[in-house]
């Protein structure tokens, strides 16, 4: 009897290292299943949306800047134009020197300090969370720090 007790102690013995062995490729297959494709797919089109959001702000800048600085260049030849026309005339008064300083202060603080836009970051989030549902319950995966929209401002 003890030596079928042992043999029944062996043949367990077996399965239990079997199932080491299945438990341990598990840990490999982990990294191929489904779910963890199903993350890396979620990862990456929230980073594509990041990006998109992204290009657009920095497009939308650089619009903003070159409009800028076409508008300081029409100014600039336009008082370009006053300057030479009141030289041509030699109708000029200091009143008139004091508003062509102004305005040539005006502008060169305008092209160093070309933009009142900031960056605002939107409350709103627009990647949406992903969340592991085990038996009912719903434990959270990856918890965001709210990745918000960004929107150019201008001040």
């Amino acid at each position: 009897h003890r030596h079928e007790l042992s043999e029944q102690l062996n043949t367990i013995e077996d399965q239990f290292n079997e199932l080491k062995i299945r438990i341990a490729g598990q840990n490999v297959k982990q990294q191929k299943h489904e779910l963890m494709k199903q993350i890396d797919e979620w990862e990456y089109e929230s980073i594509e949306k990041i990006r998109q959001v992204a290009n657009e702000v920095r497009r939308e800048l650089s619009l903003s800047v070159t409009k800028v600085v076409t508008d300081l260049d029409f100014k600039l030849n336009r008082l370009t134009e006053q300057i030479v026309k009141f030289r041509k005339d030699e109708d000029i008064a200091e009143t008139d020197i004091q508003v062509f300083n102004e305005e040539l202060q005006r502008l060169k603080t305008n092209l160093k300090n070309p933009l009142n836009f900031k960056i605002k970051r939107d409350s709103t989030s627009f990647i949406n969370k992903i969340h592991l549902g085990i038996k009912g319950k719903s434990y959270v995966l990856v918890e965001l720090t709210r990745i918000k929209r960004v929107y150019l401002e201008a001040s």
